[in-house]
């Protein structure tokens, strides 16, 4: 692969690109502009990260795909990488799995995690660090109390196997539309229902579509900072170690945001976003989903899919 990127801190200034789909000043935004300022700190301002929101770039599976080109140094993605280095891995990515933020969290930083990080390093592209964005919850323009509410629901989900499986065997109707295209569609109907943590939903305006907000929280979403294994391999020691400690220090600032911010952006929803919040009965959930895993993935998923949840 021929690039052209500076390696040595002897220039003046270097400058890198990073890139992400999500709105200005969200908290995605926020920690990419935290990477960057950390960094600029760090490097006395001869590393710099010129950061490009709202798909400016592309979304996520396009920012992926230059990471692998060469042609972006930096991404912030949910892990819908994951589902793309191997078929085992993609229960990663079930909803209603994980107990608690840290739940969510400790699969990446356990033996498992260490497995995951190395399979998408050989698929060329590195996970510098990784932090807790906030918990998902359902939306749509109806009450859906229970189970038997989903059923038929034209349900915006992300591109991600484990999403639309899981959805699926609760009696959704997945549908699939772009992340940057999301407001427009529940606007004019093409779907009736998504589902994202309280922070995108306020961001990205979707409360103005959207007359419900229920307590599902089934799944505290992750994201990574991800950097281009091609240039993050030629970078020198001194690079590296400084790199690496922004991405740290911006996805522990990340998670304690959203740890905060959670609550917060659900109570300016139901009240100055006039949504009306509807607590979400959970019986005949875990039932319905069960299979998944093995449909997955067979035993191998299944496998995982038990490992993770018998974490402590």
């Amino acid at each position: 692969m021929a690039l052209a990127w500076p390696f040595s801190l002897q220039a003046a200034e270097q400058v890198y690109k990073l890139g992400h789909m999500f709105a200005k000043e969200s908290l995605p935004d926020r920690a990419a502009k935290k990477f960057a300022e950390t960094l600029s700190t760090r490097s006395k301002g001869q590393l710099k990260i010129q950061v490009y929101p709202e798909g400016l770039l592309g979304d996520e599976r396009e920012n992926l795909a230059q990471l692998l080109k060469g042609s972006l140094h930096f991404a912030v993605t949910g892990d819908v990488v994951v589902s793309n280095i191997g078929d085992k891995y993609r229960v990663v990515n079930m909803p209603f799995m994980y107990r608690s933020v840290q739940h969510a969290l400790q699969t990446y930083e356990s033996d498992l995690g260490m497995a995951i990080r190395s399979n998408i390093r050989g698929e060329g592209v590195d996970v510098l660090s990784w932090y807790y964005v906030g918990t998902r919850m359902l939306t749509a323009n109806r009450p859906i109390r229970s189970m038997a509410d989903i059923k038929g629901l034209q349900l915006r989900l992300p591109q991600d196997s484990a999403w639309i499986a899981t959805w699926q065997a609760l009696g959704a109707n997945p549908r699939q539309v772009q992340f940057t295209e999301l407001a427009t569609a529940l606007k004019v109907g093409r779907v009736d229902a998504q589902e994202n943590p309280p922070g995108f939903i306020r961001a990205n305006r979707l409360f103005e579509n959207q007359k419900y907000l229920m307590t599902t929280n089934h799944m505290p979403q992750r994201q990574m900072i991800l950097a281009a294994g091609e240039f993050w391999r030629k970078l020198s020691a001194s690079e590296w170690t400084m790199i690496s400690a922004a991405a740290r220090d911006a996805s522990e600032w990340a998670t304690h945001q959203a740890e905060l911010e959670q609550k917060i952006d659900q109570a300016w929803l139901t009240h100055e976003g006039g949504m009306t919040l509807v607590e979400f009965d959970f019986r005949g959930v875990a039932e319905a989903i069960a299979g998944v895993p093995a449909a997955l993935a067979g035993k191998e998923g299944e496998a995982i899919f038990q490992q993770i949840r018998a974490m402590r």
